[in-house]
């Protein structure tokens, strides 16, 4: 049976080509993307106060550091509404991002060479290469506009951590096979990519 479901990327860059984000497109954008860097910052923290290889903990220190700097950014350069309406929304939706992902799983305890801290790179993993809103703008929006900067900037230091987080993901000696460390990385991939379509559809809306 052919599916009808409509690609919601191309309504979402559809979308785009013929509407700027305003305060409410905005704010929907932000604050689920802040909450993501958030959440990947907290988990991040314990990596500052435990014994690590150092090649591990050079790449996780600095993706700490980082997370919390683009979320700044984002939150310093998005134009915020003014409808509370839109909050409830948004907080409903981080309810909903932090049940799907489980992240609150990886918060306790200290990183160790397991099942567990391959998940959390699989689902960090997920949030670079999934989340992405500059390839559904259109090539001529204002780079001069400081929320699309920001997103901009955020995007390309993602794709720079991908390339040390897929080294990290192949080359982690554990006890588990490789075809479940396939599963483990298409599974969070894709909790994060359902999630990511619900924000579109609710923006694009």
């Amino acid at each position: 049976m052919q599916n009808d479901k409509p690609d919601i990327k191309a309504v979402a860059a559809d979308y785009f080509s013929k509407n700027h984000p305003g305060a409410d497109e905005q704010t929907k954008i932000s604050h689920f993307l802040i909450n993501v860097r958030h959440t990947n910052a907290m988990i991040l923290s314990k990596n500052e106060i435990q014994p690590m290889n150092w090649l591990p903990y050079s790449f996780l220190h600095k993706q700490y550091y980082k997370e919390l700097e683009l979320a700044s950014r984002l939150q310093k350069s998005t134009q915020w509404s003014y409808n509370p309406l839109i909050y409830a929304e948004t907080t409903h939706r981080n309810i909903d991002f932090w049940n799907k992902t489980r992240a609150h799983s990886f918060i306790y305890g200290l990183f160790a060479q397991d099942r567990t801290f391959f998940e959390y790179l699989a689902l960090s993993h997920a949030f670079m290469s999934e989340l992405r809103i500059i390839p559904l703008l259109p090539a001529d929006y204002p780079v001069n506009d400081p929320f699309i900067a920001a997103l901009y900037d955020a995007e390309v230091e993602n794709g720079r951590q991908i390339q040390i987080q897929i080294r990290l993901l192949k080359d982690m000696e554990l006890p588990i096979s490789r075809s479940e460390k396939e599963m483990i990385i298409n599974e969070k991939r894709e909790i994060v990519a359902g999630l990511f379509e619900n924000l579109l559809q609710s923006v694009c809306r």
